[in-house]
This record gives C-alpha cells, sequence and structure tokens, in this order.
C-alpha cells in the first residue's frame, strides 16, 4: 500500500524541526574550566587517565563533555558556527515541500489523465514539451495511451524543483483546484498573502544555499551584501523557524484541498463511467 503523501511529508519534515531543536540546545556552547572533581569522575568512568584532556563545553541549555579522540569542534563555538544547522532545516523544509507535492501528483496522474478536465488540460499538455527526444522514444514502448501519458506525467515531475510559488501553482492547477491560496487561507486561518511572503522567502534562500552556499549576490540583492564572520548571508533561528513552519501549515491546508478536489475528480471518473455504460447498454 502506497504511503500517504501527507505522511511522507511528515517524516521528513521532522528532519527540519530536530535540525531546529538541535541548534536550539547547542547555540552558544563555549569552553569552559572543567572543575576537579568532575573530570575526576569521569576519567574514572572513561577509564582514562587523571591527566586526561577532556573538553568542556556550557551554555544555559546543556553541558558537552567529550575526549580528546572525539572532540567537539571549536569551529561550533564560534559565533554563527551553528548557523549551517539552520541552512539545512531550510533545505530540508523545501525539500519536504517538493516532496508532497510530488507525492500528489504521483498518487493521483492516472486519474488526472483519464479525465483531461478542461482546467487541468492545458498545463497536462505543456508537459510534454519538456522532454527530450531520447525520452520520447523510450516512451513509445508503451502502447496503451494513458499509461504513456502517465509516464510523461511523472518523468516532468521527477525532475521538478520548486524555484519559486509559480510551481505550487502549476500543480494546484494540473489538479484542478481553483484558488489555491484563497481556499488556504480558508482552510488554515493564515492570511495567504503572508504565506506566501513567507514559503517565497524559504524558496529563495534555498536556491541561494544550494546555488551559492548562501553567499551574497553582487550588488548584496536580497541580502544588502550584509556578512556574518564566515562571509555568507546572516541567518537567524527567528527567521528560520517561521518560515519553516509556514511550510507545515501549507501543506497541512494544501492537503486537505487536494484531496478534495482529487475525491471530486473521482467522483466525476465514476459519473462518467456510468454515463457511457448506460449509453452503450
Amino acid at each position: 500500500m502506497a504511503t500517504n503523501p501527507l505522511t511522507i511529508f511528515n517524516q521528513n519534515f521532522g528532519i527540519a524541526e530536530r535540525l531546529l531543536q538541535v541548534y536550539q540546545l547547542a547555540n552558544g556552547l563555549r569552553p569552559s574550566e572543567l572543575p576537579s572533581s568532575l573530570k575526576q569522575a569521569l576519567c574514572g568512568f572513561w577509564g582514562e587517565p587523571e591527566n586526561a584532556h577532556i573538553k568542556y563545553a556550557v551554555n544555559d541549555r546543556v553541558a558537552i563533555l567529550s575526549r580528546s579522540a572525539a572532540r567537539f569542534p571549536d569551529a561550533h563555538m564560534e559565533e554563527g558556527g551553528l548557523d549551517f544547522l539552520l541552512r539545512q532545516a531550510v533545505i530540508m523544509a523545501c525539500t519536504s515541500l517538493e516532496t508532497f507535492f510530488w507525492d500528489v501528483v504521483c498518487a493521483n496522474a492516472l486519474t488526472l489523465i483519464r479525465l483531461r478536465r478542461s482546467k487541468a488540460a492545458q498545463e497536462l499538455k505543456n508537459l510534454t514539451l519538456t522532454l527530450t527526444l531520447e525520452e520520447y522514444v523510450a516512451l513509445e514502448k508503451y502502447n496503451d495511451p494513458e499509461q504513456r501519458f502517465n509516464k510523461i506525467l511523472l518523468k516532468n515531475f521527477e525532475r521538478k524543483t520548486l524555484y519559486d510559488l509559480k510551481s505550487i501553482d502549476q500543480i494546484a492547477n494540473i489538479l484542478a483546484v481553483r484558488n489555491f491560496w484563497d481556499q488556504v487561507e480558508k482552510t488554515c486561518g493564515e492570511p495567504a498573502s503572508n504565506l506566501r511572503r513567507l514559503i517565497g522567502d524559504l524558496i529563495a534562500r534555498r536556491n541561494l544555499i544550494a546555488h551559492r552556499a548562501d553567499r551574497p549576490t553582487d550588488g548584496g540583492a536580497g541580502g544588502g551584501g550584509e556578512v556574518d564572520g564566515h562571509g555568507l548571508r546572516p541567518i537567524t533561528f527567528s527567521w528560520t523557524h517561521m518560515r519553516v513552519q509556514a511550510t507545515k501549515t501549507l501543506v497541512s491546508a494544501a492537503a486537505v484541498i487536494l484531496t478534495d478536489s482529487v475525491n471530486r475528480l473521482e467522483q466525476q471518473h465514476g459519473a462518467n463511467l456510468d454515463s457511457s455504460i448506460i449509453k452503450g447498454g
């Protein structure tokens, strides 16, 4: 049995949440002098000599003790040393979002192809324009037109990356959802304009992280040319957390909206079949 797209999203999204949790725990760790009584106890527990070097790092939430062979990197205790966790959370949140919409399309491809509703028809036709000659040749082995179009649909979205919000709108159109963002606002109660802004920020930042290692673009576009101590665009927990959570809000609402739309499409398909049987009879 295929796994529900929302279930897969929650599994993937959990990684982004854990990255943020680790950042919250470890951010601000600084080297400190290990109390002699604690060092003696640790050396006895680990079977180390009393003069063993033990690294001790602490903040107001957690303390880390490590042997010399497995030291907590000094770079992580520098200002911004754990910001890579925030950037990974941005990437993981976007990947979770992409995977959700990809899985929804995969799960309902045949229903979409069989119906070819006017709202979705043009979007579906446009997908065939993105295939290479080799892919067209490979698809010729499928004699069933529905099966061939199914492969075209999946081939297209196999390569899809959410470079901007238009990709989400395209998928909503393919799934015959009208006024997608208005429906999202009604479902989750969050202003659509705010969700679009937050998700747009997240996708744009993911693109910068993936393609420029999050270094400022020439002229400071998108970041005013500001850099942190590592030469990267500044990033904060609050900025990241707000946009990562917006992803979950969007997908939770989209799951309801897209499921309702697909159910209507399937009911229409069933009604069309019944009508054909009656006419044929």
